[in-house]
């Protein structure tokens, strides 16, 4: 089997409700760059590669990664990421060289999968358990009634846990996720800042969340300062969660080895792939840190995110999106449901989903 061309789909959702976070930033729209890798088999792989700007990622995998995959095997997957990554004289340590390496990886493990007739967990070695712990990923900045309503909407519909994006100053942040506390009761309160402040209003605001059982204290510092969240991380009882800025199993090494995370978050769709994502999980378990994948993408990202915490002892918590988001469950074979506070496994071969033409057409980006 040869790889007879790879290309990328691009699309952008506008926006009903703009999405806040720290420091006054909001966006008004969600992009993704869908990685269409096809074979002389007939078997096409589908992957998502996450970057701030779309179009990059295209140019980088159409005319950076395309003509070196191009006659290759498909299956040979661990050679075929080095050759992207590792094997140039100038390499992308970090950034949209890795993101775009990403999708092209996802879509060669959707490949793989597909050759074989079994979804992609089954031959990262799992399932290591039963079916998926979601939480809800959607609580951006607004007033505090509506924030708790929507929380509480949530935990309604079975969620054992809520994740808020917060960051715009401690008396703002606490009069929200106090109102959220009071609406979830005993379900769990995630709360991310975006890397939203400096160390020592990060210090403040992480003593105030120990006061409320936040459950982790996401991302609230610059991620180039790895040091200042490892002395958070001796400073506080809340645990912190940090990973969606970084790249590769070696930057995560740093994160570990610093002792800076008590929740790795590596992003599938960004860190180097559903290869190096598995290898960053067990990174983390050798070092005593639990994962929960970032995943706040299109459908695509979210099924390759499931198939790597499906197949990971290391991997906690799915994330999900619980809006109307028209390219989420709409890409897969069969969509995932919540049902008991968990998600089932997809069963359909390599990563069951599809870019389904009534789905993506309406948001393509020509």
């Amino acid at each position: 089997m040869e790889i007879t061309d790879v290309r990328v789909e691009r699309i952008e959702v506008p926006l009903e409700r703009p999405l806040g976070v720290s420091r006054g930033r909001s966006m008004s729209a969600r992009g993704a760059a869908f990685v269409v890798v096809e074979t002389d088999a007939g078997i096409t792989g589908i992957g998502e590669g996450v970057g701030p700007e779309s179009y990059i990622v295209e140019r980088i995998v159409e005319e950076k990664y395309a003509p070196r995959l191009i006659g290759e095997d498909p299956l040979d997957i661990q050679r075929l990421w080095e050759s992207m990554v590792t094997d140039t004289v100038y390499k992308d340590l970090k950034g949209q060289g890795l993101s775009a390496a990403s999708g092209v990886d996802i879509a060669l493990w959707d490949i793989a999968g597909k050759h074989h007739g079994v979804p992609v967990y089954r031959l990262l070695g799992g399932p290591v358990g039963g079916d998926l712990k979601p939480y809800a990923s959607d609580l951006f900045w607004q007033d505090p009634e509506t924030m708790a309503e929507r929380a509480g909407s949530y935990v309604d519909r079975g969620f054992a846990g809520v994740k808020t994006h917060l960051g715009r100053g401690i008396d703002a942040d606490e009069e929200r996720v106090a109102a959220m506390r009071d609406a979830i009761g005993d379900a769990e309160l995630m709360v991310d800042m975006n890397c939203g402040y400096d160390r020592p209003d990060a210090r403040r605001v992480g003593r105030m969340l120990e006061d409320y059982d936040v459950y982790w204290y996401e991302e609230p510092l610059s991620p180039y300062d790895v040091d200042g969240l490892a002395a958070l991380q001796e400073e506080l009882a809340v645990p912190l969660a940090a990973g969606e800025n970084e790249y590769t199993k070696w930057g995560f090494r740093d994160l570990f080895e610093a002792d800076a995370v008590d929740y790795a978050m590596p992003d599938v769709m960004r860190c180097g792939g559903i290869t190096e994502a598995t290898k960053v999980c067990a990174l983390a378990e050798a070092h005593g840190t639990v994962v929960s994948p970032h995943c706040f993408t299109t459908g695509v990202g979210l099924a390759a995110t499931m198939h790597v915490v499906a197949a990971s002892p290391a991997c906690e918590w799915l994330e999900f999106d619980p809006t109307d988001f028209p390219v989420y469950e709409a890409l897969f074979e069969t969509p995932p449901e919540l049902e008991d506070g968990r998600i089932a496994l997809p069963e359909e071969p390599g990563l069951g989903v599809s870019l389904d033409e009534d789905v993506i057409g309406e948001f393509r980006v020509d």
